[in-house]
This record gives C-alpha cells, sequence and structure tokens, in this order.
C-alpha cells in the first residue's frame, strides 16, 4: 500500500473517529448542513527541467460543509470541496495553452470559532488540514495526494433556528516538494520547482441547522 493511500486510510479514520466522539461527549449538541457553490481562484507551479509556468485555470467549485458544535461559539468542521478546471501554460504571448483536464478535491478537518455578540449574523474565523486529490484526465496521467491546509473567514446569516445563509472567503495551500516529479506514470509530465501552490475559494451555502 503506498504512502498516499495510507493517509487517505488514515484521513477518513481520524474523521470517523472524531465524529464518534464527539457523538459520545455531547450526544445533544446541534450540527449543521451548508451545500455550497463558489469560484476557486489561483493555483501555479514552475516546471524545473523547462522553467515554464503552470496555472490551475479559474472555475467553479462546489461542495459540502459540515459544522458540529463544541461550544456556543465554537465548531468542529469538516470541508469537501471539488473544482473541476484544466492545467495550461503560457507561450510567449502569454495565452493560456490547456494541456489537460483537472479534477482537484479538498477533504480537510478542523474548527471555527465565531465572533461572541452577535445575533442573526455571526461573523467567523476558521481553520482546517487534510487531503487535496489532483485527479488528471488524460492517458498516461496518474492522480496525485499531497497534504493541504486552509485559514477563511466569512458570516452566517440566520434566518430563524433552523435555515440561513453562508458566505466564505478560504485560502487553501496545497504543500508539494520541490524538485518532485507529479502526474507521472511511467514517463514524468511535470517536475515542480515549487514548495507548493495556493488557491482562494469564494463561496456561498445555504445553511441547515438541526
Amino acid at each position: 500500500m503506498n504512502v498516499a493511500r495510507r493517509f487517505e486510510i488514515n484521513f477518513a479514520l481520524a474523521v470517523t473517529l472524531s465524529l464518534l466522539a464527539l457523538s459520545l461527549a455531547r450526544p445533544a449538541q446541534a450540527f449543521e448542513v451548508a451545500p455550497f457553490i463558489g469560484q476557486n481562484f489561483g493555483g501555479s507551479f514552475v516546471d524545473a527541467n523547462t522553467g515554464d509556468s503552470f496555472e490551475v485555470a479559474d472555475s467553479n467549485a462546489f461542495g459540502l460543509i459540515l459544522d458540529f458544535d463544541t461550544e456556543p461559539d465554537k465548531q468542529i468542521e469538516i470541508l469537501l470541496s471539488r473544482q473541476n478546471s484544466y492545467l495550461s501554460t503560457n507561450d510567449p504571448l502569454f495565452t493560456p495553452n490547456p494541456l489537460f483536464d483537472l479534477t482537484i478535491d479538498y477533504y480537510q478537518l478542523g474548527g471555527l470559532y465565531m465572533i461572541p455578540d452577535y445575533d442573526r449574523v455571526r461573523p467567523f474565523v476558521s481553520g482546517a488540514f487534510g487531503l487535496t486529490r489532483m485527479v488528471p484526465k488524460g492517458t498516461g496521467l496518474t492522480a496525485e495526494n499531497r497534504l493541504s491546509i486552509s485559514l477563511g473567514t466569512g458570516a452566517k446569516i440566520y434566518f430563524n433556528k433552523s435555515v440561513g445563509l453562508r458566505f466564505d472567503l478560504r485560502g487553501i495551500y496545497t504543500a508539494l516538494n520541490s524538485d518532485t516529479a507529479i502526474f507521472c506514470s511511467g514517463g514524468c509530465t511535470i517536475k515542480v520547482n515549487s514548495s507548493g501552490f495556493f488557491q482562494t475559494e469564494l463561496s456561498a451555502a445555504l445553511m441547515m441547522r438541526f
């Protein structure tokens, strides 16, 4: 079993155990489900062999956020996000040159803190860590699994005790080992000359509280 696969299993186990511990410790606590849509921006790195700059195209994102109350102003948060995009490089005239379609999934576990002394509008900050999975579409290309962290801010707007809207601005950093080849299967497509890449996610969600 490779390292990436072991990490996926361990991360899924950690999420499961965290939710189980939370449910046993505080069986009466509420939780929130927030399916969202948004836009992801940024994400670039340099090929160590050619010096070409590769860019992840800005595109739509969608996913699900789960929040579990631990204290009146604190929650455990699970983030699941998907972006369907493509990877491109630029020619000397800086015209995007698409290489292949690329799906980026984020699986993260963290926490959220809501600023107290607010009523229906609750500003918050959040942070999480987990896995970025990048899946290229093309012959001879393989998926990559990398560690990632995120920090965000936003606000929850409650219409009543059960329904509201949520708005997020989140920065996500995915770690890449410098001089590591990615998307390889036999031969290697890109040899990264970077420690990682950064994306910004802006999203809006319908929030349901139970």
